[in-house]
């Protein structure tokens, strides 16, 4: 007999088993090499500065490089992993930036260092779209958006793990080897990875030859479940065209596909100005290369608690998801504003900049949840795609935007304070979801928006 089974409802249905588990670890470490690779060179631009004799206002193109290829890549590769499937794209964006990284290690020039830094970044923007995708196709409803917060958090670790030891490994061995462990462990996880990681359940749905596959995949996920190979699996309201970019702007979703993603823009354009420029902002400011490191290490710190606390409290149910983001962003810019007016003393400029990261990270990486939740399956990896286009030319502009005004001599101090703008957009664009999500609600959409 052949029962015809809805495979997001029996995942929703299931508690987190050690295969999910094992899925989101994957995607976790995928995430922490991304991190560390993008945060790497922040770290040590100022030793490059140094050995090459160059001025500081010289790396904004360098930071914006990586920045323009993640998001050529993301939305390249989140487009095509909806066509090919996940795994596949999600292996040859490792490979991709880890090889990538290593030859990073071996540029001559700046030039040179901002080509190569391009091209690895077609990789780093490749791999985030396909991680959110898995993690939000394996988890649970009740918890998907703290599984994808918290497998995002892997981008914040891999940036600390990278401030803990890139100081001392420069030490021992120069800076040329933080490129060359930034894209070891890439290539070493990607080993694991061809064993371990399963392709989106999602995608096989939509092969001929996927059901078998899909049958083993839930049996391991909830073993009582009674799944047979001659079952037939399949997800509800799959749109006719998998992966169309037009599918993103109809059906109710073009209200979330343009203001989400218009915040996640304004969000990326403030992180990723401070993960770039506060280790060369706080050290040209008088504090030691070691406490200008720590600033960014802390930043990234406080977001990964700000994304669980984040995330958790929607989860719960204690608050709605944009209500939470609208706060955590009004809070963000409070605590920006303040790391202008703190003054360069060690305690308060750290507090400041923990808060500042607590609410900024930690409501980007909610968003990010939120957004991988909006999409339906077969569009998910080329919304997301598109969200990161969108987001990361705010992340390319950030760095951009920050060495203009280093190059205009701007104190660090009124950088920070003029900071606090980006924010503010993002909660002006998530308080437009809301409100034009609610008039299309009343005007009868077929989609029910988040």
């Amino acid at each position: 007999m052949h029962t015809r089974i809805d495979v997001g409802a029996a995942i929703d249905d299931s508690t987190t088993s050690a295969f999910q588990i094992r899925v989101f670890v994957l995607c976790f470490l995928v995430a922490l090499c991304d991190g560390f690779d993008t945060q790497a060179l922040a770290y040590i631009a100022p030793v490059i500065a140094s050995d090459w004799q160059l001025p500081a206002r010289v790396f904004g193109p360098v930071f914006a490089a990586v920045l323009l290829g993640a998001m050529i890549g993301a939305f390249a590769f989140g487009h095509l992993a909806d066509r090919i499937g996940r795994r596949r794209v999600l292996l040859l964006c490792v490979v991709l930036f880890g090889v990538l990284s290593v030859a990073s290690a071996f540029a001559w020039s700046i030039e040179a260092l901002a080509v190569i830094r391009f091209l690895c970044g077609l990789g780093l923007g490749g791999a985030v779209p396909n991680i959110m995708a898995l993690v939000s196709e394996y988890a649970p409803a009740r918890r998907r958006r703290t599984w994808v917060a918290i497998t995002l958090a892997g981008i914040a670790v891999g940036a600390v793990l990278a401030g803990m030891v890139c100081l001392p490994l420069i030490t021992l061995f120069g800076w040329r080897f933080i490129f060359v462990v930034g894209g070891v462990l890439p290539l070493g996880l990607a080993l694991v990875l061809v064993r371990a990681l399963p392709e989106s359940i999602g995608f096989l749905v939509a092969e001929p030859d996927g059901q078998t596959t899909i049958a083993s995949i839930l049996r391991q996920i909830d073993p009582r479940g009674g799944f047979k190979d001659s079952d037939t699996f399949a997800l509800p309201a799959a749109p006719a065209h998998r992966g169309s970019f037009a599918s993103l702007f109809r059906d109710g979703l073009a209200v979330g596909s343009v203001c989400l993603a218009l915040a996640f823009f304004s969000s990326l354009l403030l992180v990723y100005l401070f993960t770039s420029w506060i280790p060369m902002l706080l050290h040209q400011a008088g504090l030691p290369l070691h406490d200008a490191v720590l600033g960014a290490i802390v930043f990234n710190l406080a977001g990964m608690a700000g994304g669980i606390v984040c995330t958790q409290l929607v989860d719960r149910g204690l608050a709605h998801p944009v209500v939470v983001l609208v706060v955590a962003y009004l809070l963000g810019a409070v605590a920006v504003l303040s790391i202008g007016v703190s003054g360069m003393a060690f305690g308060p400029i750290m507090a400041a900049i923990s808060f500042s990261g607590f609410c900024v990270i930690g409501g980007q990486l909610a968003l990010n949840a939120h957004i991988a939740g909006y999409y339906p399956v077969a569009v998910r990896g080329t919304g997301i795609g598109w969200s990161q286009v969108v987001g990361r030319m705010g992340s390319l502009l950030g760095p951009l935007v920050g060495g203009a005004l280093v190059a205009l001599e701007i104190p660090p101090a009124q950088l920070f304070q003029v900071s606090c703008v980006a924010p503010l957009l993002s909660c002006a664009a998530l308080l437009a979801f809301a409100l034009l999500s609610r008039h299309v609600r009343d005007a009868g959409p077929r989609r029910s928006l988040p």
